[in-house]
């Protein structure tokens, strides 16, 4: 009597629905190292917020072109500051949305594409622990006084989170993650849609930091600098630790082109 040969029907169909991810398989998926290091990060950042801020700053005042900058962007008066204020922590409280979508909405429930959900959600975790991480170690270190601060004696109590800006390199975080994900993931199947998402992120964490200048709660070098930042990590991580993989062929053997005892090393990237 013959006999059924072959993978089971689960099997089969892991490897189906595996073939059809948007996930390619030269891509390393997220790691064991990668959860170690996002795991420290998240610990190291919550022992920096339980340890709290520096009471006094170690550094005051504007570096390079921050007074000029502050004189003719800063609200002039206090209510007008208070509203941009609360413009810039909205935009930042809704920077996250669009990799939250990408990952639960459009992946997992659009894509039907459980390995893609499961590889963008964990690094976006990723980028943001390295975010947050590098965002208070930085203030705890400088302890700069927030230019609306008026500490005037080298003894006062000021708030010193200011170098660099959070809200600018979380909101950054975001847009790095969203153009670096749409950028080699057609996520929206459309390359203009997947354009479009890239610049309303990059607009949002641009107003966020423009705002936190006209609120008059950080120099123009801390928005710079947390912007910078924050779209590095955001951009870099999937970047550098998954798709720049993609085609990585490396050869090492005899090289007829030198002479006969010759070892080259080829390969494509």
């Amino acid at each position: 009597m013959a006999q059924a040969t072959g993978a089971s029907p689960s099997a089969a169909s892991r490897k189906a629905s595996d073939s059809a991810s948007l996930w390619r398989k030269d891509w390393p998926e997220f790691s064991t190292i990668e959860a170690i290091l996002t795991a420290t990060a998240a610990v190291g950042t919550g022992v920096i917020v339980l340890v709290g801020p520096a009471q006094h700053p170690r550094w005051e005042g504007g570096i390079l072109f921050d007074e000029a900058a502050r004189n003719e962007l800063r609200a002039r008066d206090p209510e007008t500051r208070a509203r941009f204020r609360t413009v810039g922590n909205y935009t930042y409280h809704l920077s996250p949305l669009i990799p939250i979508i990408d990952v639960l909405v459009v992946s997992a429930i659009g894509h039907g594409d459980r390995k893609l959900a499961e590889n963008l959600g964990l690094i976006t975790l990723e980028a943001y622990s390295y975010t947050g991480l590098s965002a208070f170690v930085s203030t705890e270190i400088s302890a700069r006084a927030r230019p609306d601060a008026q500490c005037q004696s080298s003894d006062c109590t000021a708030d010193t989170q200011s170098f660099f800006s959070g809200h600018a390199a979380i909101s950054s975080t975001a847009a790095g993650l969203v153009c670096a994900n749409h950028s080699r993931i057609a996520l929206y199947d459309n390359a203009w849609a997947d354009a479009a998402i890239c610049a309303l992120s990059a607009a949002n964490a641009l107003a966020t930091a423009t705002t936190r200048v006209v609120a008059d709660r950080h120099y123009a070098s801390d928005v710079i600098v947390g912007t910078s930042v924050g779209f590095s990590i955001g951009y870099a991580v999937p970047v550098l630790l998954h798709y720049s993989h993609a085609g990585r062929q490396v050869a090492i053997g005899p090289d007829p082109t030198c002479g006969d005892n010759c070892i080259g090393v080829s390969g494509t990237f």
